[in-house]
């Protein structure tokens, strides 16, 4: 981020909005981290734990919601493997990414896939 003064606009944003367009950009070039996070809006990690608490939020919380609205549609790519789609969200292995996915949707990726997407 630049080190130019906000726009009225962009002022409006909110950090928890501000938080998770980080997070996507971050699991598009890996691995995701609250330090990192935290250091391109210019606070300590403390500080914007804190900020988002006053949302009524958490890091974890954001992440989350960015990893399961992309696991969303990646899923649409009926050719994309499922281990692939795992990677790109930052799960370690299949396995973590199929019981996160069935803790959003109540399903597993593969029934999800066949029965939602066919």
């Amino acid at each position: 981020m630049s080190s130019e003064p906000l726009r009225p606009e962009m002022a409006r944003v909110t950090l928890s909005a501000r938080v998770s367009s980080l997070i996507s950009v971050q699991l598009a070039r890996g691995k995701v981290g609250v330090e990192a996070v935290a250091s391109q809006l210019h606070m300590s990690r403390y500080t914007l734990h804190k900020k988002l608490k006053r949302e009524g939020l958490t890091f974890a919380r954001l992440l989350e919601d960015v990893r399961r609205k992309q696991a969303l549609t990646y899923m649409q790519d009926k050719t994309k493997p499922l281990v692939e789609i795992a990677e790109q969200l930052g799960f370690s292995e299949l396995s973590a990414f199929s019981r996160a996915f069935k803790r959003w949707m109540g399903t597993s990726p593969a029934e999800y896939r066949s029965v939602r997407l066919s």
